[in-house]
């Protein structure tokens, strides 16, 4: 199931002196909105958001007032999002910026469509002994429903943030309401992959436990309205409060279509999370079983790409495939994704709605008020941000490219598909966080 985000433009803005434009001196100025730019009239109000090296100096907010935007900077990142008309934006692209790239408005989505055992996780927990205690997993998402027994507000869910969307990116009030409840008011889609990480099962007596049952989780709600905007808020609210909270993974389950490039602001933005320590996960998308049909944000080297899996080891037919051969565009590791069985929002009636067939199928009687079914890489990554909490408290100063490393290494093969479209192949649990427990006598996998 898709949920269409209104995406917002991204500029990534440094000025200089000289006279030559940002066209001119190779600034990337993504095709939308250049198409955009010239079928609208110069009156029309668009939103972008400007990415700068460094964090932008007096001269460089300056241009942009003097262009008569309107602006939000964000704390944490080098980045500021503008508003302005048509014609007052092609006054930026003629102006002397010397900026990343320029992004306009579009769409994002949710990229949805017994894996415990399957993966191994249970065997960490009881040959092992990790369940994820002292570690902290980030979730951008629709939200969380912390009045959930196996989502409890305080002792689970340390924080809930509820992304105030319908206010307006651009205005003077607050922008998030912090300590929510429950900021999983529509979709359900946050909660479910939630409980994927770190749910503790009490509701259906440890039947569905999360992955990392003993970590703790920070929610972002964005709800249903999510753009890149808002997007970029919920990651700079991470990265400021990482210390705060642990913050060790950022699990993302949600994404877009079309190229990637490194100068992306969502992909400027996890770079600035990579650098500081967390590992970041992002779903591979559900526009297969095409190849190039990447969520973009997942091609980045410095995030973990997860493609969806079937309980019997083969790849989902919607999972996203890369390219043969690309060094960028492939999953990096593929995870359950099909028919997952997790938290259910009491608020969730789009994902609510969706399930239930499925969950008079999959479900007990007695646990369908609180538990519903889902399938897409968005079931798939919350398995893999679970597993890497896992990893974190085997060994607390693991680095976000020592995890990858390992996760690739340990995975199990997945005969009759190419790399472009499972990765290294289906996680294995146990053998990763055994490896990372004891890298000197574990071995690994070719």
């Amino acid at each position: 199931m898709r949920y269409i985000l209104s995406l917002v433009v991204v500029l990534f803005v440094m000025v200089t002196s000289g006279s030559v434009s940002a066209q001119e001196s190779g600034v990337k100025v993504d095709e939308l909105l250049r198409n955009t730019l010239s079928e609208v009239k110069d009156t029309v109000v668009l939103e972008a958001v400007v990415t700068y090296e460094e964090e932008p100096g007096a001269q460089e907010l300056e241009l942009l007032k003097e262009l008569e935007l309107t602006t939000k900077e964000y704390s944490e990142l080098p980045i500021v999002g503008v508003k302005g008309t048509a014609l007052q934006l092609e006054n930026l692209l003629s102006s002397s910026t010397e900026a990343l790239s320029i992004y306009k408005n579009k769409s994002l989505e949710y990229k949805m469509k017994d894996s415990r055992k399957l993966i191994g996780a249970e065997s960490v927990w009881k040959d092992l002994g990790y369940t994820g205690e002292g570690t902290t997993v980030a979730v951008i998402d629709s939200g969380i429903d912390a009045t959930h027994p196996d989502l409890p507000y305080g002792s689970k869910v340390l924080q809930n943030v509820k992304m105030l969307v319908g206010g307006g990116i651009f205005g003077e009030e607050g922008l998030y309401l912090e300590n929510v409840l429950n900021t999983d008011t529509s979709s359900g889609h946050g909660t479910h992959v939630a409980g994927t990480i770190a749910g503790l099962g009490e509701a259906s007596d440890g039947l569905y436990t999360g992955v990392a049952p003993d970590a703790k989780l920070v929610g972002i709600g964005t709800g249903e309205g999510i753009n890149i905007l808002w997007a970029l808020e919920g990651l700079n609210y991470v990265i400021k409060h990482q210390e705060e909270y642990g913050i060790d993974i950022i699990s993302n389950s949600w994404g877009t279509t079309g190229e990637y490039s490194e100068d992306d602001p969502i992909n400027v933005a996890t770079k600035v999370a990579h650098d500081k320590g967390m590992i970041v996960t992002f779903a591979a998308g559900n526009e297969g079983p095409d190849d190039n049909t990447m969520n973009p944000y997942s091609a980045a080297p410095w995030v973990i790409s997860v493609a969806a899996g079937t309980k019997d080891r083969q790849l989902a037919d919607f999972s996203s495939r890369g390219v043969p051969s690309d060094d960028l565009l492939h999953p990096d590791i593929t995870a359950p994704g099909v028919d997952i069985v997790a938290t259910k929002s009491s608020t969730g009636l789009i994902l609510n709605t969706l399930g239930f067939m499925t969950d008079i199928q999959y479900i007990n009687p007695e646990n369908l008020l609180y538990y519903t079914t889902s399938s897409g890489t968005s079931m798939a990554t919350p398995h893999v941000s679970g597993v890497l909490a896992l990893m974190r408290e085997a060994s607390p100063n693991l680095s976000p490219g020592e995890a990858l490393e390992v996760l690739e290494r340990t995975a199990a093969d997945m005969p009759g598909y190419a790399y472009h479209e499972v990765g290294a192949g289906y996680m294995d649990a146990f053998k990763a966080v055994e490896a990372v427990a004891q890298p000197d006598t574990v071995a690994m996998n070719p």
